[in-house]
């Protein structure tokens, strides 16, 4: 059977509006969502050949791969020690209502193998986890680190890819990931106003009637628009890239200034 490669039948979706070349790469986005993230379901393989799934809590080093805490008393220790291959799957949180097939996910699949020194991975371990000071020095607790083989992001629905592994380990990790949430909060609850002249003067969307922010990251802001002829979604891209959280309200200020300045010579 041939795989489609496109969903409904081919039917495009309009095109993004605004700029969306500066959207953060695969790679950048898997990186972003490992970081955000501190579960996962690990998936090893038993004596007989099936793919069994359990829950785990990581961390991860600097390269990505994760690293977890497991007692040799689990099924999947058992698993690993049999057959070191394995991938973990990685999604964000669904808020209610949400379609889950929507949102961001990645599987990463490769060799999950035990740690003899696990060092600097394991104080970095329980910072991310520290109710597991514990447990982290019994006996039949051992770190184990999957490394990763193989990455297939998924972004929503048409949004996917396998991302290299070497271009996955060097990717960087978005450096406001930790404030976006907020940012777009505060920017929908108390700027619905900024949002929508976006739009209207940058994304070239002057019909727009209502637009929501629904992303933003160091390289812009995504905002999903109502048109009349149906629903947008938009690319704003900020003049640099951001390399703090501290610089997200000085340039979304500045975006909105440019926005007013465009609006204003276009009547």
């Amino acid at each position: 059977m041939t795989r489609p490669t496109t969903h409904g039948g081919g039917e495009a979706a309009p095109p993004i509006a605004g700029d969306p070349s500066t959207f953060p790469n695969d790679a950048e986005l898997a990186r972003t969502l490992v970081a955000a993230t501190t579960r996962a379901t690990l998936s090893t393989i038993t004596e007989d050949g099936f793919p069994y799934g359990s829950a785990v809590s990581y961390a991860t080093g600097n390269d990505g791969l994760p690293v977890v805490l497991i007692s040799e008393m689990a099924e999947h220790t058992v698993n690993a020690r049999g057959n070191e291959r394995a991938s973990m799957l990685i999604s964000v949180d669904v808020a209610d209502g949400d379609d889950p097939l929507g949102q961001s996910r990645l599987t990463l699949v490769g060799n999950l193998r035990e740690l003899d020194k696990p060092d600097e991975l394991r104080r970095r371990y329980l910072e991310v986890h520290p109710y597991a000071s514990y447990y982290a020095d019994f006996t039949d607790f051992g770190f184990w680190r999957l490394e990763i083989e193989r990455c297939r992001f998924v972004g929503g629905f048409g949004h996917m890819s396998w991302v290299p592994t070497d271009i996955y380990k060097t990717a960087k990790v978005d450096p406001i990931y930790e404030s976006a949430a907020s940012i777009i909060e505060h920017m929908n609850d108390d700027h619905s106003d900024a949002n929508l002249l976006y739009v209207q003067a940058l994304a070239d969307l002057p019909d727009a009637t209502d637009a929501n922010m629904v992303g933003v990251d160091c390289y812009g802001v995504t905002l999903k628009v109502d048109t009349p002829a149906g629903p947008r979604m938009a690319r704003i891209p900020f003049i640099e890239p951001l390399t703090s959280d501290e610089q997200a309200r000085p340039e979304i200020i500045k975006l909105l200034e440019i926005a007013k300045e465009k609006f204003k010579n276009k009547q």
